[in-house]
């Protein structure tokens, strides 16, 4: 799964990178050098509503159907992510594929555990020759009943089978994000159904584009701060070198 994201370009990087504007009047952007899904923070994302602006939603989808912000809250955790496999399948997710509610989630890298034996050992992977890319998502408004004014617009990372490199990394789910190719990305905003074929993104990403590394155990701390930019510092961890040889 994905419940760690990175995204440490600057708007004007976005803006230049995925041809859009940021919306006035939006949140001030500062770099994520390491988010936890589970804070749910605001992130920037382009809909294919609205594909040349660059719009602030919260991690963490919450459907139209939820009936009140208690259930909101409550839903949200564990809309984090999506399976691309059975998104026509579950309620949560339903109306916003119908809809063609999707959307490109910005990126700079994400990051995940290995277990090897009973040690746990995080990595930060990204992509080789584009610092800047676009994870697939899926997104939704929930207005709340006993509020007419409370509105929240939210969003879901969508995951896959992963592919060799992540499947090392990653050993015990073995999933990974959608990473839509930049010649893809207007494909999956596209709000036509007879233009939109979602077979086409179930396929992971080539690993052979992707790189990853260890970094410091202090991004599972709770108690550490880790939005900062050591947290994706190289650490190498000895026990694990034949490991990292396979992986690279």
């Amino acid at each position: 799964m994905c419940f760690r994201n990175s995204l440490t370009a600057t708007v004007e990087e976005m803006e230049k990178q995925f041809e859009v504007q940021k919306q006035a009047k939006t949140v001030e952007f500062e770099p994520i050098y390491h988010a936890n899904g589970f804070d749910y923070p605001i992130w920037p994302i382009i809909t294919a509503q609205a594909p040349h602006s660059l719009q602030f939603f919260h991690w963490g989808l919450v459907p139209r159907w939820a009936r009140s912000p208690q259930e909101a809250l409550e839903l949200r955790s564990s809309t984090l992510n999506a399976k691309i496999e059975t998104l026509d399948e579950k309620p949560s997710f339903k109306y916003a594929l119908q809809h063609a509610q999707r959307c490109l989630i910005p990126s700079t890298g994400f990051f995940e555990w290995q277990t090897v034996g009973k040690q746990k050992y995080p990595y930060f992977i990204h992509l080789h020759n584009q610092p800047l890319f676009a994870m697939a998502g899926i997104w939704e408004t929930w207005h709340n009943p006993a509020q007419a004014n409370d509105i929240w617009h939210t969003f879901s990372i969508i995951t896959t089978d992963a592919n060799p490199l992540m499947a090392r990394i990653h050993n015990t789910k073995q999933r990974m994000p959608v990473i839509i190719p930049k010649e893809l990305e207007a494909v999956w905003l596209t709000t036509q159904s007879d233009a939109f074929d979602l077979e086409l993104f179930k396929k992971p990403i080539d690993d052979a584009t992707m790189e990853a590394f260890t970094i410091g155990k202090s991004i599972s701390d709770p108690k550490s701060q880790s939005n900062v930019p050591e947290v994706l510092t190289r650490v190498s961890y000895p026990e694990l070198s034949h490991q990292q040889l396979s992986l690279f």
